[in-house]
């Protein structure tokens, strides 16, 4: 075999995937030649290197521009890569780092200001506090609520007494109203009720009214 043709066979060689009988007769080649023999060790120190070479993984906002520009539709993003563009990397800019400080010295100012009252609201905010607040504040709305049904009631007795006092004087002041009494063709005003001579066929006002 010829060196062309051995060198168009190095690289399935390499990769031990030429038939028996050609693999057999490249080998023989090799054993004689060191041309060929140097360029297949050249050819696997090449493979060597490619295969040690860290592999690059392209800008993931890269792939987003590509996959815009072609598809139309953004990538699809783990929640690890979603946990980091939203809140680890925020974390290390420059403008969160002097928050975080403000907010840090805002709190152990407030703590060092509030620490003598600190009993008092551990007592305000506890359970047992909180319980009697809601009991203190539903005993208050039962008491409102008692004063308002007896406020009702009173006012709906008052109502009753000074109804029923007005219908009463109403009714009396009717019947003490003078009735017209008709004493030879002359009718007679300003006499007592009591004084007032009825004939059989007059009736007073008090039966001109309408009878259930």
């Amino acid at each position: 075999m010829e060196c062309t043709n051995v060198e168009d066979r190095l690289s399935e060689y390499a990769e031990k995937s030429l038939p028996a009988a050609e693999m057999a007769q490249v080998a023989e080649h090799l054993h004689i030649c060191t041309n060929c023999s140097a360029l297949l060790e050249e050819m696997r120190l090449l493979l060597l290197s490619c295969k040690s070479f860290p592999s690059l993984e392209p800008d993931l906002n890269l792939i987003d521009r590509i996959l815009l520009r072609t598809s139309g539709k953004p990538r699809t993003r783990s929640w690890r890569e979603r946990l980091h563009q939203y809140v680890f990397q925020p974390m290390f800019t420059p403008r969160f780092a002097v928050g975080a400080v403000l907010s840090i010295l805002f709190v152990v100012l407030a703590a060092h200001l509030l620490r003598p009252h600190m009993p008092v609201m551990a007592s305000l905010f506890s359970p047992t506090e909180w319980i009697r607040t809601v009991d203190n504040g539903v005993q208050g709305i039962y008491a409102r609520g008692l004063k308002a049904y007896g406020a009702k009631n009173d006012f709906q007795a008052s109502f009753t007494y000074y109804k029923n006092n007005v219908f009463h004087k109403l009714g009396f002041m009717i019947e003490q109203l003078d009735v017209p009494v008709q004493t030879n063709g002359k009718q007679k005003s300003g006499e007592p009720r009591q004084q007032q001579e009825k004939a059989p066929n007059q009736k007073s006002s008090l039966l001109l009214l309408p009878t259930a």
